[in-house]
């Protein structure tokens, strides 16, 4: 009788965190869309920089908020731990301020990319498919001739 009981404890106590981590990875679905919406916001209010190859440009509202909108709010984005160690020169970053940027590293001999997203203090990485082409994207609305309107280079000192 000991061990029967013993072991509905411990099934109902494996029910409870199973039922906990399925909770918490929906609060935090949900937190990261309220934090891509404040992204995009400050963006829009604040001006937002983009950086890739070298060359640094401020990112049109317009573009801004299209490209926030379409790429960044995939609900096929895979939640990854790591992501692999990357260069610069191949990373393009979204910033708005210090502490809300998106870095969108591409895969080696794919379309596929890796999102690192540090935004409102709390840093997520993803990983995206290549059937949505999102660093090709994310280049057409922040390279100077943009998608929807020019964008601004900025000169760096």
């Amino acid at each position: 009788m000991k061990y029967v009981t013993w072991i509905v404890i411990i099934l109902f106590l494996a029910s409870l965190v199973f039922l906990g981590c399925l909770i918490g990875s929906r609060v935090d679905y949900y937190q990261y869309e309220k934090h891509i919406v404040s992204f995009t916001s400050n963006g829009i209010q604040n001006g937002a920089t983009a950086r890739y190859n070298g060359i640094c440009v401020l990112v049109n509202k317009t573009n801004f908020e299209v490209m926030c909108n379409k790429l960044f709010t995939i609900n096929e984005r895979e939640k990854v731990r790591r992501i692999p160690v990357y260069s610069n020169d191949e990373a393009i970053t979204v910033k708005v301020d210090d502490t809300n940027y998106i870095i969108i590293i591409p895969v080696p001999n794919s379309k596929a990319v890796y999102m690192e997203t540090h935004l409102d203090g709390k840093k997520r990485n993803f990983y995206i498919s290549d059937k949505y082409r999102i660093y090709e994207r994310v280049i057409s609305y922040v390279q100077p001739e943009g998608f929807y309107g020019p964008n601004t280079l900025v000169e760096e000192p």
